[in-house]
């Protein structure tokens, strides 16, 4: 067909629907979905929570992957963990920078959360130290062991960030954290990962740590 038949037919406001449908991208109709992101940009309420989707179900990866969305939470179940047992809690558990997992249906274009579970991202980590970086205030370990995805980062380093509140010993003595470096060996952590890209930040460390 050609165009000046096209916009007999269609008209000037029909010829710009045209237009823009094939302009937008073809998004899946109404599914389930599963997403995994972090609670940031906006704070969460009763009804709505935002999230930036690190990762998703396959049907959803395109509309969610890496975007920040709000998610309707107002007939979800929230779940959270309590020393380590998955349990029900209320959403105002939810905060700023907290790992989700979220479960649920796209209906008209509303993401529907049927169920949501706040991710415990806290770690208990044993590592050799491969180096350190005072400007950045960093710590490269080869993980050794860890509570949080050891299946995942165990043999692969893994760096470490610290600050000035961050509680440093070796062998029993308070030490300045700038000075932990390779002849230090084993190392132990604790700390939490925040953030969509998965910074490890430490609140306590052991240096020449003696499982």
């Amino acid at each position: 067909m050609k165009l000046s038949s096209l916009s007999v037919k269609l008209g000037i406001a029909g010829i710009a629907a045209f237009a823009l449908a094939v302009a937008l991208p073809a998004f899946a109709a109404d599914y389930p979905f599963v997403l995994r992101g972090v609670v940031d940009v906006k704070a969460p309420t009763k009804s709505i929570v935002y999230v930036t989707v690190t990762s998703a179900s396959a049907k959803a990866v395109a509309e969610t992957q890496n975007i920040n969305l709000g998610y309707s939470i107002s007939n979800a179940k929230i779940y959270g963990y309590v020393n380590g047992v998955k349990k029900p809690v209320s959403w105002t558990q939810l905060k700023m920078g907290n790992e989700v997992v979220m479960k649920g249906n796209k209906v008209g274009g509303t993401f529907k959360v049927s169920e949501l579970t706040i991710n415990d991202r806290s770690f208990e980590m044993l590592g050799r130290v491969r180096d350190l970086n005072t400007d950045n205030k960093t710590i490269t370990v080869q993980v050794a062991r860890s509570t949080y995805r050891e299946s995942g980062i165990k043999g692969n380093n893994i760096i470490i960030n610290y600050s000035g509140t961050t509680a440093c010993k070796r062998l029993g003595s308070t030490i300045s954290c700038s000075t932990i470096n390779t002849p230090d060996n084993i190392i132990k952590i604790i700390g939490s990962v925040t953030g969509t890209n998965q910074k490890y930040e430490a609140t306590k460390i052991w240096a020449q740590y003696l499982p």
